[in-house]
């Protein structure tokens, strides 16, 4: 066997037959990461017979001196329980990335380590003691279990799993259930973009990482060829809500005067009991539905065309819809666009045939409330169970250079940094 570069097209052949690909192991993504700062590098493993039996892609980097670090962006595309090909590959890869200037590669495959229930708790299933083992034996240094969000991608994330006869709000949890249609009836709408609204997007997820407005533009573009990538859009139709709000108000009014009604004819002291805490409930809901009349009257004033206030990116690969990243107006948070904009993207791509929705990074810490226990629990609450991955891996390749560069590289940073 030996170590062999691929072409991109000779990967994606290879990567399109492979039963546990993912879409950080693919073409696209390389073409899109050679557009911000890195090289995209394709490898594979050729056995005797000139077959291609596991690959990868890795995202090159130079260093100091010239000395390359590699990232295989939640790779390898190996069988990772074939232990004697594990075996070979990382020795081989070693060999021929030690040629050519690599200090190390990172990767972070997408290898379920133990099940879990939502709790955070073991429980039977997976287990993959045995290939953490066999990486670490091999020479891989883990970057540890860590709970948040300290490494390159999400250890944890929440995965829901339907299917094809499910109904899948149904399965939700009964306070995503209410948001949805809370949202529904404050006249929240979820419509698919288009290139010209990466801008609306961008404005709602800029804070929250580093990436640029380019780097979307560059997704659209590289993964929208292969309708791999879409972004959707929450907006407030005020025009809407305001005849949403006045519908429930009246359809509460006449509930509430019926109720009347039966005070008026029943003298009975029990029944009375049961009909005024039914009054009771039907005057708070229209002191609610009038509260809403005059809000929607007001946001339609200042809104008359309606308001975006909130978005979403998914990559569509492999039967999956992976959610990239959410964002929404702080002002609107009320209005739940985010629960709406998850169940309609599900609803959409369950009816074409999707069965696993990804909703990305979560906390694995249960045991103590922190900055991330909210989101985690959102996101759970969307049917979704717990997938706790081995984790990220430092592969050396070459121990001087590595050394070498880690020593000087903060000396270099000081001299490049400017006085003023």
């Amino acid at each position: 066997m030996k170590i062999v570069e691929l072409q991109s097209e000779q990967f994606r052949t290879f990567e399109h037959s492979f039963p546990y690909k993912n879409f950080y192991q693919t073409e696209e993504y390389g073409m899109l990461m050679n557009r911000h700062q890195f090289n995209d590098y394709y490898l594979g493993l050729e056995d005797d017979s000139g077959n291609i039996v596991a690959a990868t892609l890795i995202l090159v980097k130079r260093g100091a001196f010239g000395f390359k670090w590699g990232y295989c962006p939640r790779g390898y595309l190996i069988d990772f329980k074939n232990i004697e090909l594990l075996k070979t590959f990382s020795k081989l890869l070693i060999d021929f990335l030690k040629k050519r200037n690599f200090m190390y590669i990172t990767l972070d495959p997408i290898l379920i380590y133990k099940s879990r229930d939502n709790k955070g708790n073991i429980i039977p299933g997976v287990d993959n003691t045995e290939i953490y083992d066999t990486l670490i034996g091999l020479g891989y240094e883990h970057k540890g279990f860590n709970l948040n969000f300290e490494t390159i991608k999400p250890r944890w994330n929440a995965v829901a799993i339907f299917e094809p006869n499910d109904n899948i709000f149904n399965k939700f949890n009964k306070e995503i259930r209410n948001k949805i249609r809370k949202a529904i009836s404050l006249g929240v709408e979820i419509h698919e973009g288009n290139p010209e609204s990466i801008r609306t997007f961008y404005e709602f997820v800029e804070k929250k990482h580093t990436r640029k407005f380019n780097y979307y533009l560059d997704m659209y573009e590289i993964f929208g060829k292969e309708n791999m990538f879409e972004i959707y859009l929450a907006n407030l139709n005020t025009a809407g809500f305001v005849e949403k709000a006045k519908t429930l108000y009246e359809h509460e009014e006449s509930i509430n005067n019926d109720i009347n009604e039966e005070l008026l004819s029943n003298n009975n002291f029990n029944s009375r009991n049961n009909i005024l805490k039914r009054k009771e409930h039907s005057d708070n809901l229209l002191n609610n539905y009038k509260q809403n009349i005059v809000k929607a009257t007001n946001l339609f004033k200042q809104y008359p065309h309606g308001k975006v206030i909130g978005s979403t990116a998914v990559i569509k690969y492999n039967n999956e819809v992976f959610f990239l990243i959410f964002g929404y107006d702080k002002d609107f948070k009320e209005y739940c666009s985010t629960h709406l904009m998850i169940y309609q993207i599900m609803e959409k791509y369950h009816k074409e045939g999707y069965n696993k929705f990804n909703l990305n990074g979560i906390s694995g810490d249960f045991d103590h409330f922190n900055d991330l226990t909210g989101l985690t629990k959102f996101k759970l609450g969307f049917n979704a169970h717990i997938e706790e991955y081995l984790g990220e891996f430092t592969l050396t390749i070459n121990k001087g250079k590595k050394n070498v560069h880690d020593k000087l590289s903060p000396i270099l940073d000081w001299l490049n940094t400017p006085i003023l």
